[in-house]
């Protein structure tokens, strides 16, 4: 006896790795199927536009049941009526804690500069154009550059910032190769 299956988009808040990496496992080894659900990865869109995606999609088939991943700092303006008018809710967390970092050249010694400096004075920061209002916010002090997500890195090791905002599941590790 066969049994249809709950249709879910899912759309991510970034490219499939490390993070997503319980998504993947239970897509790969079927275990949501078991579960009587149909997962479809939506293709990535750009940072920030997540709610509208999902909204878009339901609007356009709400047979299927659409849910997206997106970072809190702008999940708050969705939530907040950004979204087209539709319902935006936060309904679970990804990690028990952000794995948003600033990561630095060991060469920098960006710790000993931030103790006894919290506002972060005479620090430049990379930042993904989502990220620098929150930065700003949390380093008052800092020079907080919007830097394309393909470039933030090069910035870095050129030296032509400090300290790049970086995600610790891959971008630290991509820092250590």
């Amino acid at each position: 006896m066969s049994r249809s299956l709950r249709h879910i988009a899912v759309q991510l808040d970034y490219y499939m790795s490390a993070q997503f990496a319980g998504i993947a496992l239970a897509c790969r080894r079927g275990i949501y199927e078991k579960a009587g659900l149909k997962v479809n990865l939506l293709p990535s869109c750009p940072p920030g536009d997540e709610a509208a995606v999902v909204c878009g999609g339901f609007s356009k088939d709400a047979s299927q049941l659409h849910v997206g991943s997106m970072e809190q700092n702008t999940l708050l303006p969705a939530a907040l009526g950004t979204a087209g008018g539709h319902d935006v809710k936060a309904v679970a967390a990804m990690f028990g804690r952000s794995p948003l970092c600033l990561a630095a050249l060991p060469s920098v010694g960006l710790k000993s500069k931030l103790h006894g400096n919290p506002h972060g004075n005479g620090l430049r920061i990379a930042a993904h154009s989502d990220t620098v209002d929150l930065l700003k916010r949390i380093l008052p002090g800092a020079d907080v550059l919007d830097v394309p997500r393909d470039q933030k890195l090069t910035e870095l090791k050129q030296g032509g910032v400090d300290a790049v905002q970086a995600y610790d599941v891959m971008e630290t590790l991509r820092l250590e190769q």
